[in-house]
């Protein structure tokens, strides 16, 4: 019996070993890294302080609601590059863009993101590449369904902001850091492409393959100790 449990102890070790390491490597990298630098916030600038002045001569609400498609619920005022503008959305995503006080629709094309994602930036950092994401298709560090661009700088921490295609809303930044902590989060759930799905069957495998070699440690452990107080 005792020799089953220590061939058995060590076939799960060959088997988990690598994963058992890469478990505690990830973790280690992971707990090692401010959530807030691997969230960018450090490069997310303030927002400017609302005010309602200068907020005369705007169109009423109703003129717009008339332009709502079907599947628009909900009609939002906001302050753009300085200027009010309604936000026509479908639950919590923005389907049209208007100019407060003329109605006139705002379509956001590179120049405009270029500016937004620039204001956007603590560092005013200097723009390498704006680009649309592809629709149906975005970068794994993306991950969202949600229209957008992707604007890289030029900075010391290879910084992406990803923006919203029709609101021009900040959607996520992504950084170095982010990416080498994104890896580390992949290896840790065993999810190289997804990285998001914690509960497929080969997780739950290599977690219980582990749990039954340490437990067979333990074993092996008390029964050694067992055996020398014998």
């Amino acid at each position: 019996m005792r020799r089953l449990l220590f061939r058995t102890h060590i076939w799960l070790g060959w088997l988990v070993g690598g994963q058992l390491m890469l478990w505690t490597l990830s973790g280690l990298v992971m707990t090692a890294m401010p959530i807030g630098e691997v969230r960018g916030e450090h490069l997310r600038a303030p927002p400017a302080p609302s005010s309602l002045a200068g907020l005369d001569g705007l169109l009423p609400p109703e003129a717009f609601l008339t332009r709502a498609g079907p599947g628009a619920d909900s009609l939002v005022l906001r302050m753009l590059g300085g200027r009010p503008v309604f936000e026509l959305r479908e639950g919590n995503e923005a389907v049209a863009l208007f100019d407060a006080r003329s109605g006139a629709p705002i379509r956001l094309d590179s120049q405009a993101i270029a500016a937004l994602a620039r204001a956007a930036h603590a560092k005013k950092a200097r723009i390498a590449h704006v680009s649309r994401v592809p629709e149906g298709a975005p970068p794994l560090e993306f991950r969202r369904k949600s229209p957008a661009w992707a604007v890289r700088f030029d900075d010391d921490e290879g910084a992406t902001f990803y923006l919203h295609a029709v609101s021009g809303e900040l959607l996520a930044v992504r950084t170095d850091r982010w990416r080498l902590f994104d890896l580390m989060w992949g290896l840790h759930i065993m999810d190289w492409r997804g990285r998001e799905d914690f509960n497929h069957p080969l997780l739950v495998g290599a977690a219980a393959a582990a749990s039954a070699g340490v437990f067979g440690g333990l074993l092996l452990l008390l029964l050694r100790l067992r055996r020398r107080r014998a």
